[in-house]
C-alpha cells in the first residue's frame, strides 16, 4: 500500500524527541530531588521516592530509565493516534488505531482536509459521487501536500479548496420545522440533532459520530463549528 508520508521533523520528534526528552526529565528529577521530594502534587511521586532510595548510581539510572520508558510510551501513543492514508489496489484506505475505513475509487466523489479545531485540528473528509458523506476521520493527519500528491497520482478527486458544498450549510437551532418539504428538515431529524448536540456538549465524540451516521441515512450532512451544528440536504 502506498501511503501519504509523514514529515521528517514529525517523525524525529516522536521517535527521538519523546524518549530523549523523557530521559532528560528523569535526569532533572534526580538532580533536583531534594526540592522535588516534598512536592505532593507531582505525579508518580511514590515511584520516584522508591527509586530515590536506591544506592548510587542505580538511583540515577532508575530515574533516567523511568523517564525513557515514559517517553517511549508517548511515542507509542502518538503512533496509535496517527491517521494513515493510503491507496491499495483500487481502494482508498484510511486507518487510525484499530479502525480502518475503505472506499473503492469508483465510489469517491471528493476528498479534502477540513479544519476542525482541537489539538489535532484537522479531519479528512470523503464524499461519495452523489455528494453524500462517506466518512470523515479526525486525528493527526500527514502533511496536506503529501495527501494531495498521493491521491492525485492515483486519479482520486482531491479538492484543495475545501468543501464544495460549504455555502449550502445552515445553522441548526432547536425547533426547526420538520415538513419534508424542499429546504426543510426530514421527519425525526430534530430528535437526532438534539441528541447529538448533547453528545457534543459532553465531548462524547463516539456518540456524536454515530448520530452523524444516522442523520446521513435520512439525507442530512453535518458540519460542526465550535460545537454548533450546521446542516445541508444530500441526495438521500
Amino acid at each position: 500500500m502506498q501511503k501519504a508520508p509523514r514529515s521528517f521533523a514529525d517523525l524525529a520528534l516522536v521517535c527521538a524527541g519523546f524518549p530523549l526528552g523523557g530521559a532528560g526529565l528523569g535526569w532533572l528529577f534526580h538532580h533536583f530531588w531534594g526540592w522535588i521530594s516534598d512536592r505532593e502534587w507531582i505525579p508518580w511521586l511514590g515511584l520516584a521516592r522508591w527509586i530515590a532510595g536506591w544506592p548510587e548510581p542505580w538511583a540515577l539510572i532508575g530515574f533516567v530509565g523511568a523517564g525513557l520508558l515514559a517517553g517511549l510510551a508517548l511515542t507509542a501513543s502518538a503512533f496509535w493516534g496517527y491517521v494513515v492514508i493510503g491507496v491499495e489496489a483500487d481502494e482508498l484506505v484510511v486507518r487510525r488505531g484499530d479502525t480502518t475505513k475503505r472506499a473503492r475509487h469508483a465510489e469517491v466523489g471528493t476528498v479534502w482536509v477540513e479544519e476542525s479545531g482541537g489539538l489535532t485540528g484537522k479531519e479528512l473528509v470523503v464524499l461519495g459521487r452523489d455528494g453524500v458523506e462517506l466518512w470523515r476521520v479526525r486525528g493527526d493527519l500527514p502533511p496536506r501536500p503529501g495527501i494531495e500528491t498521493l491521491l492525485t497520482a492515483h486519479g482520486l478527486p482531491w479538492r484543495s479548496g475545501g468543501d464544495p458544498y460549504a455555502s449550502s450549510y445552515r445553522r441548526w437551532v432547536e425547533g426547526l420545522p420538520e415538513d419534508d418539504a424542499p429546504g426543510g428538515l426530514p421527519r425525526g431529524a430534530n430528535a437526532l440533532l438534539n441528541a447529538r448536540q448533547r453528545a457534543l456538549g459532553r465531548d462524547d465524540r463516539e456518540e456524536a459520530d454515530a448520530l452523524r451516521q444516522e442523520l446521513s441515512r435520512i439525507g442530512i450532512s453535518l458540519k460542526d463549528e465550535k460545537d454548533r451544528q450546521h446542516w445541508r440536504h444530500t441526495a438521500r
